[in-house]
């Protein structure tokens, strides 16, 4: 057999080969490749001590290799989060939502960094040289201060006090009398003596009948 002939049939094979791979096995030949890249980073960064900005750009790379996966930016969400870097942490966290919307892991981040950046708002608001003095003064200055910067009317929402604060501006809002003008008069006082009752008029005596015996109904004409 010639050379030409052995080569040709090498090359058959490698084409039948490549034809029997279905999508599905490539599929998971790409699942299997990512599996394993995702264990080597999460391996890096389980034995990084100190500063964690390596690790974080072989999750980057890996997000950029698979676009459609959510992991690795849930992995950069939580080093984030642990930073106490919470912006960054929220940043990365809607990114693996975008591709992952059911990801509890991006969600609780989502959720806890934006409460605890909200924490660390007040309390640094709390710490403005402009909020100290008298107590009371401090706190409606803080409020204030908030409705400002949150661009909120309401911080609270409406209890049963605040439902009732309507009530009681609109009974100032209309005073009631004092009580000399309020008191009534009395009913013997405001109330004339009736007059007296005339006396039925008699009624009109019927015309005496005409003589010669005519109609009695002539009267009624």
């Amino acid at each position: 057999m010639s050379r030409t002939m052995i080569a040709g049939a090498i090359a058959s094979t490698v084409f039948l080969s490549a034809c029997t791979t279905t999508p599905d096995a490539a599929v998971a030949q790409a699942t299997a490749a990512y599996n394993k890249s995702l264990a080597e980073v999460d391996a890096s960064a389980a034995a990084a001590t100190g500063d964690k900005a390596p690790v974080i750009r072989q999750y980057q790379q890996l997000a950029t290799d698979n676009p459609t996966r959510g992991e690795p930016w849930s992995r950069i969400a939580q080093i984030y989060f642990n930073e106490g870097r919470y912006s960054l942490a929220i940043s990365a966290a809607e990114e693996s939502l975008r591709r992952d919307p059911s990801s509890r892991q991006a969600k609780s981040i989502t959720a806890v960094g934006g409460l605890r950046l909200a924490a660390r708002s007040i309390e640094d608001l709390g710490k403005d040289s402009s909020l100290s003095g008298d107590a009371n003064a401090d706190a409606y200055r803080l409020a204030a201060l908030l409705r400002e910067t949150l661009g909120l009317s309401v911080l609270v929402p409406a209890g049963p006090e605040a439902r009732a604060t309507p009530t009681r501006r609109a009974a100032a809002a209309n005073p009631a009398p004092s009580p000399s003008s309020a008191a009534p008069t009395p009913v013997a006082a405001a109330r004339p003596a009736p007059a007296p009752v005339a006396a039925p008029r008699p009624a009109p005596a019927a015309p005496a009948p005409r003589a010669g015996g005519g109609n009695p109904f002539d009267a009624l004409k």
